[in-house]
């Protein structure tokens, strides 16, 4: 346990440079709806409580103006609010979303509650049988709401969330200037703006090479926040590809790299699209989500799988969201899960709530299943990468190895090569950190395979019947810890 707590802080000290990563703010936990006695009806996502039947719960309070205890608690009928919110005048929505705390989380969690209890699809079409003006007052009434609203068209989402993102980085400065000036009640939030402001710039086009535009699909703003960001439109792309990150990775600290790295993946798919289309074959477009819809592990807690199966809910949710609002025009939709990310996705993609065309798990501490076949993924679509000097690849801690042979995956070829369509030279991915640097033979297979071509991205394929036997060494397919295994 010591050894792989060990592992992942040795693997990721680059990704932080001079700070130690047991210093990295994580004071905080991702909103939890306050307790209720086991006789309340709760209504949470499956992984945190069963569902139970919402027809006897009243609406949440919208035609009132005000959300009550129960509201915030989640004890609401999802389907009598989405009505109540489509029918309050604008005076009452904006008195409704001044009785969710924003600082608290409050308006989020609502978002939460209502995604929970309700559908996304149900939610889709409440929204477009709304007129404009009515869309209109709920944006600008509670955009923290219909921000992180499954079911709701990304584009409006992302106007929403900006919104927010702006107002409260204006509402935080203004604090911090009345609290500089000696004015007392503005505490001191100096955590909070950081966070916000490393949003804001991961939203810059330009940044990783890529200048397509970017949405900021969600936000909680409470620190130390989740956030999702799309390089590309996601209410229009064929292809889209979520980024699940792992141990370490907050908003804070990593929202900017997570970003630039989804939009160098981006740029790779563009290229791709383009070298590999014919007369028949156009180019397709894409979006890559640089996803940080969950609290991710410390040292303090990576070796237990509570906060994957919380990730894994919201996971399930962002992909319920995604196929209601294409339902007409569905997506090929690609995983791409790094370390403690993959497992977390292997829960997702074994509940029976989600799936997925394709999956691949990146430097994976292990999968809760047995085999490919256990997860909703096309069949020959689960991928592996584990490259050589990853002291994470291959340990098995969570479960089974997904790059092991038995497991069923095709496992990547991640060591350096040349391009043979290109004839380009391909760097490789040594460590734990490094699978998505731009110019890897790592980021060309994940860039083929998030559309559709990872019959071009090669490795060895998978054998879940026959043991693997490697006739030479190769840093490509054998890692330290095969060799050893017994």
């Amino acid at each position: 346990m010591l050894f792989f707590a060990a592992a992942i802080l040795y693997s990721s000290a680059h990704l932080f440079g001079v700070v130690g990563a047991s210093t990295l703010p994580e004071t905080a936990v991702v909103h939890q709806a306050a307790a209720v006695s086991d006789t309340t009806p709760r209504l949470q996502a499956p992984d945190e409580g069963a569902p139970v039947s919402s027809s006897a719960l009243d609406g949440c309070g919208a035609e009132r103006g005000t959300a009550t205890q129960a509201t915030r608690e989640g004890r609401f009928d999802a389907a009598t609010c989405l009505r109540e919110l489509g029918a309050a005048p604008a005076w009452r929505l904006l008195d409704f979303s001044s009785s969710l705390s924003q600082d608290a989380g409050q308006d989020v969690d609502f978002a939460t509650h209502l995604s929970e209890d309700g559908s996304a699809s149900a939610t889709r079409h409440w929204w477009a049988g709304l007129p404009d003006s009515t869309r209109d007052s709920l944006i600008a009434t509670m955009p923290g709401v219909v921000g992180n609203l499954e079911g709701v068209p990304y584009t409006v989402r992302d106007e929403a969330n900006r919104s927010v993102l702006s107002e409260t980085l204006a509402t935080i400065q203004h604090r911090d200037d009345r609290a500089s000036a000696g004015l007392t009640g503005f505490g001191d939030e100096t955590a909070r703006l950081t966070m916000l402001q490393q949003v804001d710039l991961a939203l810059t086009p330009g940044r990783g090479g890529d200048d397509t535009a970017r949405q900021l699909v969600s936000l909680d703003t409470v620190f130390p926040g989740r956030a999702a960001i799309s390089v590309g439109d996601l209410d229009t792309a064929r292809d889209v590809s979520v980024m699940v990150p792992g141990m370490l990775y907050t908003v804070s600290n990593q929202i900017t790299y997570w970003t630039d790295h989804a939009a160098a993946l981006h740029s790779e798919q563009d290229f791709w699209t383009k070298t590999l289309a014919t007369t028949t074959r156009r180019p397709q477009s894409s979006a890559v989500v640089a996803w940080m819809g969950y609290r991710t592990p410390d040292l303090t807690n990576v070796t237990s799988l509570d906060l994957a199966r919380q990730g894994a809910v919201h996971l399930e949710e962002s992909v319920t969201g995604l196929d209601a609002v294409r339902a007409v025009d569905r997506p090929r939709l690609t995983i791409l899960a790094h370390s403690y990310g993959s497992t977390t996705a292997t829960i997702a993609l074994s509940s029976g709530r989600m799936r997925a065309d394709a999956f691949v798990a990146l430097g994976s501490p292990g999968s809760v299943v047995d085999s490919a076949s256990d997860l909703s993924v096309t069949r020959g679509n689960v991928y592996a990468a584990a490259a050589a000097l990853d002291p994470v690849a291959g340990l098995g801690f969570f479960g089974k190895d997904p790059g092991a042979s038995l497991f069923g995956s095709t496992l990547l070829s991640v060591a350096a090569s040349t391009d043979p369509f290109t004839e380009q030279h391909l760097t490789g991915t040594w460590t734990h950190n490094n699978y998505f640097d731009p110019g890897s033979r790592s980021m060309r297979n994940l860039a083929l395979i998030g559309i559709g071509q990872g019959a071009l991205a090669g490795g060895r394929p998978p054998q879940p019947d026959v043991p693997q036997v490697v006739s030479g060494p190769s840093l490509a397919l054998v890692r330290p810890q095969d060799v050893y295994r017994d």
